[in-house]
């Protein structure tokens, strides 16, 4: 991994290159081991004591790193594996209920949309879609369908179908990700346990 740069720290001056081992906590690992594999090739000291002291910082800051990934929900959700999978499962199917729940209440409390006491929609005639295209092109008759279409989501029955399908990819978004974060922290303590 070290190769990308290589090739940019090879053409860095000494002070640069004593830049990127003074300011360590601002660089990539691969760029600082870089620096050092350079330092060393040029013949330049650099004291033990400095050289543990940056390998010490960049291993701090990856563990850091690596302990704020491993922090997760899904931790908080059981001991053992089965319990996180059962527990995901619960927390799902919760969720699917609230959401579909919701939706059928909309759904039934919602009239149906009423007919237009002229008799017809003036936004579906001719002649102003006709307007539409003369003042502005084929772009605005697409932007004008487009906002009624949007503005359509939110409204009366409609609205219901919107959160019913925005529930089932909540849920949908959920269940994969606490699954993977689950199989991972399994294969994670499997790997601990050897």
């Amino acid at each position: 991994m070290a190769a990308p740069y290589q090739a940019r720290i090879t053409g860095l001056a000494d002070a640069e290159l004593l830049q990127y081992l003074r300011a360590f906590q601002g660089y990539r690992t691969e760029a600082v081991a870089a620096a050092l594999a350079e330092l060393d090739r040029r013949g330049l000291a650099l004291s033990e004591a400095e050289r543990v002291q940056i390998r010490s910082g960049l291993a701090a800051r990856d563990a850091a790193a690596q302990a704020r990934l491993d922090r997760s929900f899904v931790t908080g959700l059981g001991l053992t594996t089965a319990a996180r999978l059962r527990r995901i499962r619960q927390l799902t199917a919760g969720l699917l209920a609230a959401g579909l729940g919701s939706a059928l209440a909309i759904y039934l409390r919602t009239a149906p949309k009423g007919p237009n006491p002229l008799g017809y929609e003036p936004e579906d005639t001719k002649q102003y879609l006709h307007d539409l295209e003369l003042y502005g092109g084929k772009v605005n008759v697409l932007a004008t369908e487009f906002t009624k279409w949007w503005d359509g989501l939110w409204q009366g029955r409609n609205l219901a179908y919107t959160v019913a399908w925005l529930t089932i990819l909540a849920a949908l978004v959920f269940w994969y990700t606490a699954i993977r974060r689950a199989r991972h922290l399994e294969r994670k303590e499997a790997d601990a346990g050897r």
